[in-house]
């Protein structure tokens, strides 16, 4: 304590004009932090989630000069001759749901739409037997033709989630905690996007304006494993519709 009241008392460091003036007051300020993840269960591991903020992999991706002329700022309607007769879609932002979403928006905003996108993945190269949990960020406002480009490298690493086995007598609650704890984990990540769709974020293109932006959450590429978590529904239910599987028509 000691040694770091001295540290922080030299002429050089109060120069930078922390927000702590002692060891104590640092203490304070370390134990204001959020607590993190918590789980009423055991698990074999601790619960350790790696991410960042979501609205910085948004600006890093709107604000690209790669995208400079590969991006869409508004929606439109898209037709073959003048008289309206025939609709064109060809970009989501030529598609009614995003017409819909953008014209609830605040006049002069823009429309940047959020593509999500996680999967398990086996790590076996010199890691062992490992699985790796990794949430992907994108926005739907770059064109489709940039986008399957693997070079563009338009699906920015968010998160890596993290997948614990957990330690229950039921073998049927492990998989029931490991699917509530993404869902927990999702929530803590994605809350800044939650924030920015609500109220907005002020972002910069590639040419230096700077834009009213909303990103709601516009697409989900999951597997159907994935996508049946997300949705909270288990065995022959559709993760999309409330039809049961003796509905879909065909046999299964």
């Amino acid at each position: 304590m000691e040694k770091i009241n001295s540290f922080l008392a030299l002429e050089m460091i109060q120069d930078l004009h922390l927000s702590f003036h002692s060891a104590r007051e640092l203490r304070g300020r370390a134990e204001s932090l959020p607590t993190g993840l918590r789980t009423s269960h055991a698990t074999k591991s601790p619960v350790i989630l790696y991410w960042r903020d979501p609205i910085e992999c948004i600006s890093n991706l709107f604000n690209h000069p790669l995208f400079h002329n590969r991006m869409d700022f508004t929606s439109r309607k898209v037709y073959t001759t003048a008289q309206k007769l025939s609709r064109v879609y060809t970009k989501w932002m030529t598609a009614d749901h995003a017409w819909e979403m953008q014209s609830v928006l605040p006049h002069g905003a823009t429309l940047l739409g959020t593509i999500l996108s996680s999967d398990k993945t086996c790590i076996t190269a010199l890691m062992g037997d490992h699985i790796a949990h990794p949430l992907l960020l994108n926005i739907a406002n770059i064109h489709m033709s940039t986008q399957l480009k693997s070079s563009s490298n338009t699906f920015v690493l968010t998160a890596l989630l993290p997948v614990l086995k957990f330690i229950h007598k039921k073998k049927q609650m492990k998989g029931v905690l490991q699917d509530r704890l993404v869902h927990q984990c999702l929530d803590v990540v994605l809350e800044p996007l939650k924030v920015a769709t609500r109220e907005g974020v002020m972002l910069s293109d590639p040419t230096g304006r700077s834009h009213y932006c909303f990103t709601p959450l516009v697409s989900y590429i999951a597997d159907t494993p994935e996508a049946m978590m997300l949705a909270c529904v288990s065995g022959k239910m559709s993760p999309v519709t409330m039809a049961m599987y003796k509905q879909f028509g065909d046999a299964f």
